[in-house]
């Protein structure tokens, strides 16, 4: 192989590495604390973690809505230029939140607290950390997380 293949998969293991330990090594979120944190109202100001395979420069502010809508917060609910629409749906079972994109792909996640109103979204128990979030209920938008 070449160098450039091998150092490439040295990093991508190191990456992945890191990103199961964050998981494993934090508490994850679960019964009522589950509850109280993932439900209608609550807006999760996101940003990549080391697992994510986009763009580092993404941010999200999703914000469930009743009857299991999934919204992109934007500029919220008032203004004409970039407000709020609906992104998809979510919904909660077993102590996991699952994100399904209209016309896009399905995420199901474990949330493990970090600390404060921190949080990781991970893949699956033990799985890698993708998504690092401000959690919050109440509108938004998410000022100053960066």
């Amino acid at each position: 192989m070449k160098p450039v293949i091998v150092a490439s998969f040295v990093v991508l293991g190191a990456c992945a590495t890191q990103a199961m330990a964050v998981c494993e090594a934090n508490t994850r979120v679960t019964g009522a604390a589950f509850s109280t944190l993932i439900q209608t109202g609550t807006l999760v100001c996101g940003r990549p973690a080391a697992a994510y395979t986009g763009d580092a420069s993404d941010r999200w502010q999703e914000e469930h809505r009743a009857g299991g809508q999934l919204w992109d917060y934007k500029l919220g609910p008032g203004p004409s230029i970039d407000p709020s629409k609906q992104v998809g749906t979510w919904s909660v079972a077993a102590n996991t939140v699952t994100h399904a994109y209209t016309g896009g792909p399905s995420f199901t996640w474990t949330v493990h607290a970090l600390g404060g109103t921190t949080y990781s979204f991970c893949t699956g128990q033990g799985g890698s950390e993708v998504v690092r979030a401000f959690v919050t209920t109440g509108s938004g938008p998410c000022i100053g997380y960066p």
